[in-house]
């Protein structure tokens, strides 16, 4: 994926060549007056995409193993029938920032087959969680991002780095984190209303 859109496969670093050069838009994002938001996209190739709000959502993006994401749908009761009807479709998570002026930019961050809904009726809400697991194409581009905001660094099976989101980065991709660099092999993410991150890590050989 370049930028969230597909790609056709083929070796990497023909694919590198043939892109256009990549636009590093969120490097310009001003934290003090624009908003980073998250959307859940459902499409069933069907019927018309629809955008739902989540209240958090987690995933674990890979290439070389099964990927997996689950969305969870706060006051449901309104998109039962929509997520019913689009059964057998799919769902994908983009991180998005709104600018002052209103404008968007988006990258998706993760996509699943629609495999799994859940319907959890409590006193006063109902809440939907929406999951499905997904075998992903490798990434095109040859990226090397340095991870912000570091939280944590561990070496089990794999250096692993837990820090800030990145819209761009990707298994297959560099990153770096305090000077070293190593190649990605999974992220997976975690956001709620209280805390977001990523964990990103190589795999020992």
């Amino acid at each position: 994926m370049i930028n969230g859109g597909a790609i056709n496969s083929g070796p990497i670093n023909a694919l590198s060549e043939a892109t256009e050069p990549f636009d590093d838009w969120a490097a310009a994002i001003d934290p003090i007056t624009s908003q980073i938001y998250y959307a859940l996209e459902l499409d069933d190739g069907v019927l018309d995409p629809i955008r739902i709000p989540i209240s958090s959502w987690q995933a674990t993006v890979q290439t070389d193993r099964a990927s997996y994401a689950q969305a969870v749908i706060p006051a449901a009761t309104q998109w039962i029938d929509a997520v019913t009807a689009r059964a057998g479709g799919e769902f994908i998570v983009y991180r998005g920032v709104r600018y002052v002026n209103g404008d968007t930019q988006e990258a998706e961050l993760a996509r699943a087959p629609l495999n799994d809904v859940r319907v959890d009726r409590g006193p006063t809400n109902v809440t939907m969680t929406i999951s499905g697991y997904a075998t992903l194409a490798a990434s095109g581009t040859l990226l090397n991002r340095t991870l912000k905001n570091v939280r944590s660094e561990s070496i089990s099976g794999g250096f692993r780095v837990r820090a800030d989101l990145d819209f761009f980065l990707r298994p297959g991709h560099q990153a770096t984190s305090r000077g070293t660099t190593f190649t990605v092999s999974y992220i997976n993410y975690y956001v709620n209303s209280s805390d977001e991150y990523m964990d990103v890590g190589e795999r020992a050989l």
